[in-house]
């Protein structure tokens, strides 16, 4: 049984005037939470109402799956969608995800949704052209819906327990697959010990969203110290908490890919190469050390469109880039 009070509107708009003056949205209209939506969500996850999907203890905040099909539903999601919805909240809320600092800071940190294996294709999140953009309901509902779920259920609102001075457009939605038909590269969720036929979320709080352009190199070398010239500007400091497990999110698009794959460079190859280089002492103001514990926290990913030499940093936020299973839908 579900555990929402109930609220009765005259139709849709009257609902989305009332959520809008509660502060249940991220400003965009939403749709309704009906009971029997939120159901069918939950009978498609194979989850009961009560069923706890993570916490944050120092809110005092649970977050169960009606919760998170609430959420899911509100961000205009099909519930084939909802087991992935399912795995980025458990992502998020893991103890090294950090959901308080993350979504509490000062800085605005946004959390990008990863997606990897056979769910991709089957749901049609895109990895190619415009992937971090409009225009894909998959990417835009879902990387939604884990937002609507920070702000409704871990009370991340601005002005309460967020605090971000500025924020980001990221905070609505940043959700985007892995293009793991582009190359031989082993997929990201490979990497991190699941089967190519298991599908996953990674989730990976983020504190700058960078480009990376090089036009001009055409050698894996080359294109690597564009790459390292780039994240050393920025810098990244280690945390005590945080161990050696923080990383940082490479993603490659096909115009820079393609030189690693026409020298024979693996993913594996290509973080042996950058994690000297990134850990060398500092120079001076615009060369900072990049404090990465091991190689694999140097996480590569392959997505974009053609035309345009770049790779996109995403810059960490005190949190790892945890990655969860998503557990298949009930038929």
């Amino acid at each position: 049984m579900l555990a929402a009070p109930r609220h009765d509107y005259a139709d849709a708009d009257a609902l989305n005037e009332d959520y809008q003056a509660r502060g249940w949205t991220d400003g965009l209209p939403i749709t309704p939470p009906t009971p029997e939506r939120v159901e069918h969500f939950l009978a498609v996850g194979g989850l009961q109402p009560g069923d706890v999907l993570g916490a944050v203890p120092t809110r005092e905040v649970t977050v169960t799956a009606e919760q998170a099909a609430i959420n899911a539903v509100m961000a205009g999601c099909l519930p084939e969608y909802f087991p992935v919805v399912v795995a980025a909240v458990r992502a998020h809320l893991h103890e090294m995800g950090n959901c308080h600092s993350t979504t509490g800071t000062l800085s605005g940190a946004s959390h990008a949704v990863i997606i990897n294996g056979p769910i991709r294709n089957e749901l049609g999140v895109a990895s190619g052209g415009a992937c971090f953009g409009p225009g894909f309901r998959p990417n835009a509902t879902i990387g939604r819906a884990l937002r609507l779920v920070i702000r409704n259920v871990c009370r991340a609102i601005p002005g309460f327990l967020d605090r971000a001075s500025f924020s980001s457009p990221l905070r609505y939605s940043f959700c985007f697959a892995e293009n793991e038909e582009a190359s031989d590269w082993r997929p990201l969720h490979v990497q991190r010990g699941y089967d190519p036929d298991q599908s996953t979320v990674t989730v990976q709080s983020i504190m700058r969203f960078v480009s990376a352009s090089d036009f001009t190199s055409r050698t894996p070398e080359g294109v690597l110290d564009s790459i390292v010239l780039n994240l050393r500007f920025h810098g990244m400091s280690g945390d005590p908490w945080l161990g050696d497990r923080h990383a940082v999110v490479l993603v490659v698009g096909p115009e820079h890919q393609r030189y690693f794959i026409e020298a024979g460079w693996s993913k594996e190859q290509m973080q042996e190469y950058l994690w000297p280089r990134l850990n060398a002492p500092a120079t001076g103001p615009t060369d900072r050390l990049v404090n990465i514990g091991r190689p694999d926290g140097i996480i590569i990913v392959a997505a974009g469109g053609a035309g345009m030499g770049e790779t996109w940093l995403l810059m960490p936020h005190l949190a790892w880039a945890i990655t969860e299973p998503v557990l298949p839908a009930a038929v």
